[in-house]
């Protein structure tokens, strides 16, 4: 069997060699660290059931993914008010010192949120 080498086939081999260093192999990626979302509600006092609900809602939506949201998976940290701002105030600000987070669901009042 003989193999005939033209310039046709030289070149249709660098294109395909080309082609296929281009598309090159899958690549390896790290998984991404999680992100930390802040989640200011009620669960103690007169607005409680709306803060409790609220909570219900979050966890399920998060349940249903997995906890992963555009790929990057979320870690939700939770913290109760009582409904009062100076106590909604100090809880965002040990959410952002201490755990880090990246993102803030709530306040559930306008108190609340008047008060951040």
């Amino acid at each position: 069997m003989t193999m005939i080498l033209n310039r046709r086939s030289v070149i249709q081999g660098i294109g395909a060699g080309v082609g296929l260093a281009a598309l090159g192999a899958p690549a390896v990626r790290a998984q991404p660290k999680p992100i930390r979302v802040g989640f200011m509600t009620v669960k103690t006092g007169p607005l409680a059931s709306g803060g409790i609900q609220m909570e219900q809602a979050l966890n399920l939506y998060m349940k249903e993914r997995n906890n992963v949201l555009a790929g990057v998976p979320v870690e939700i940290v939770t913290v109760d008010t009582g409904g009062a701002p100076a106590v909604a105030r100090t809880k965002m600000q040990e959410l952002v010192e201490r755990n880090q987070i990246s993102a803030m669901i709530g306040p559930l009042s306008t108190q609340e949120a008047l008060a951040l």
